[in-house]
């Protein structure tokens, strides 16, 4: 019998809690092993078990086991890493009771999934009411018979709660949340039901309310939210996103209600954040197509990073408008999914994680492409995008060392661009990298300069290379009633020219652009007017006329 079934820590944990089971499968062979008193309680054949998951599904309530099935063959077809879902499986007396099961999937040095463990959470041992908040927790809401009712939930959600904490500490952010739920305890309606659901996720039930009454009543919850005053006297601002449905019309069951609720917050988040949106066909739509992606997009990063392709777009000289470098851009055609833009992509890849690897291959790409060009076209400046998470990974000094190392790269022909610079929570380490990758040679740019208030807080912390002006500044420079915009770009540059620093000026589209901005000593032009991005072929011939000028 495998070693992952007998060992004293499986015998610790599995006889730890009443309420709480552990199981664990070697994937290899589908034997599975079951805590004792899992199975005692459930009644089960044995501790040891072949083919559990259709064993255990017959212990599932009818009305859960598709999601059970959806969600645990996601698990053991190579989907998804980690099992989480909620239902109702029978007991030895006949009873149904609601259970929490989490489980995740280790894999071998070769990313072979070799071993699938979990927990299961018998919810009816858990305390009704939420000890931070005293509201009724998640689990209280399953006692809500949402079929034979009518009214309006509302999933509430706060955005960009883990940077409160990250800024503010642990104690601060429990205290927004104890601040949060009391403003909706103060502004629901008589006979609402209000839980708390999961971290910093409310939810509000409505019934015989109508859509005017529930966006009233979000709209005054945002408003107080705005002006948070923590008892050191600290004032923080929160933003607050929410997803809403009718029912039973759109979810005649928890289950339901649950999922299209968690569908309408995430569509909100992404696509109108801070605000509330009701429930509708092209969310469903929209979230079916967010699953393909992302699956799409796993296969072809397990696949060699099938579909990926690098485009570039010139840098050019104000002066002479001679090619001097360009910026690397991420583009990718699915198997499934081929007309997926970047903007779309690139934030499910942020979702999930698949960011790092992509980013790391993006990485690569630019430096050889660097190397390979020096010979016939001499030194080109080129540029590539790299988030806040991705300077924090612990492997990118590393990483990029590798390459200057396997292609031989000058680094100063490197310029890497910090993107949403105002997400930054830990300035102070990223200046440190910043120094570090300076003292190595490369050059660092703040991309999309100008966008947020925090842009300028950066430059306190940072210390860089280049700024990158915001092509919004920029597009409509020549147009009349832009006045302002050419007083913003002329004082940017020259903020840029005191401090030492470099510019990228973004968003140059026509001849009179290029004029206005190259009369401002910026060092270096970037647009569609001199070239869209292109493939590394089109580029190249690019760069051939540009010699022959």
């Amino acid at each position: 019998m495998s070693d992952i079934f007998n060992n004293e820590l499986f015998e610790a944990f599995a006889a730890a809690s009443d309420n709480v089971y552990i199981y664990v499968c070697d994937m290899r062979t589908n034997i599975s092993r079951w805590s004792r008193a899992l199975v005692e309680y459930f009644n089960l054949s044995g501790e040891y078990i072949e083919n559990a998951g259709a064993v255990w599904e017959e212990h599932i309530h009818p009305e859960d086991r598709a999601l059970y099935n959806e969600d645990i063959n996601g698990v053991f077809s190579g989907a998804k890493s980690r099992h989480e879902c909620q239902y109702r499986a029978m007991n030895r007396d006949g009873e149904y009771v609601w259970l929490e099961c989490k489980g995740s999937v280790i894999k071998d040095k070769d990313g072979t999934p070799i071993i699938f463990a979990g927990l299961m959470t018998r919810l009816d041992g858990q305390n009704k009411y939420d000890s931070l908040t005293g509201l009724p927790t998640a689990h209280e809401l399953y006692h809500y018979n949402i079929s034979e009712k009518k009214g309006i939930a509302v999933l509430m959600g706060l955005d960009g709660f883990r940077k409160v904490v990250s800024s503010y500490g642990y104690n601060a952010g429990d205290e927004v949340l104890v601040l949060f739920s009391r403003i909706l305890k103060d502004s629901c309606g008589r006979g609402w039901s209000l839980f708390r659901f999961s971290g910093d996720e409310f939810i509000a039930l409505a019934p015989a309310a109508g859509k005017e009454a529930v966006e009233e009543f979000f709209s005054g919850i945002c408003e107080k939210a705005d002006a948070l005053e923590l008892a050191d006297g600290q004032k923080i601002s929160i933003s607050v996103s929410g997803g809403a449905l009718l029912f039973p019309e759109d979810a005649d069951s928890r289950e339901k209600l649950i999922k299209r609720l968690e569908n309408c917050l995430e569509y909100a988040k992404m696509h109108h954040r801070g605000s509330l949106v009701f429930f509708s066909e092209e969310i469903v739509k929209q979230h079916r197509r967010s699953l393909a992606l992302r699956e799409d997009l796993k296969q072809c990063i397990a696949d060699g990073f099938r579909g990926f392709e690098v485009f570039f777009q010139p840098f050019v000289d104000p002066d002479t408008h001679r090619i001097t470098g360009c910026e690397c851009l991420l583009r990718w055609k699915g198997e499934q999914i081929r007309d997926s833009c970047p903007m779309e992509f690139i934030k499910v890849l942020e979702e999930y994680g698949g960011i790092r690897e992509v980013g790391f291959w993006v990485m690569e790409e630019a430096i050889r492409h660097q190397v390979e060009w020096r010979e016939k076209f001499g030194d080109l400046r080129v540029s590539f995008n790299v988030s806040y998470q991705q300077f924090m990974d612990e492997e990118f000094e590393e990483r990029i060392n590798q390459c200057l190392e396997k292609y031989g790269c000058d680094p100063s022909n490197i310029i890497i661009e910090l993107t949403e610079s105002c997400q930054v929570d830990k300035p102070q380490e990223l200046a440190s990298m910043f120094d570090r990758l300076r003292e190595r040679g490369f050059k660092v740019a703040l991309d999309d300069f100008g966008t947020a208030y925090a842009s300028l807080e950066m430059l306190k912390a940072l210390h860089v290379d280049y700024i990158k002006v915001e092509h919004s500044f920029v597009r409509e420079l020549s147009e009349p009633g832009h006045d302002i915009d050419y007083v913003i770009i002329d004082n940017l540059l020259a903020m840029c020219r005191r401090l030492g620093y470099d510019s990228i000026v973004e968003g140059v589209e026509n001849h009179e652009v290029a004029d206005i901005v190259g009369k401002m000593d910026a060092t270096l032009l970037q647009g569609y007017f001199f070239s869209r991005p292109v493939s590394r072929n089109e580029f190249e011939k690019l760069l051939e006329e540009d010699r022959e000028k």
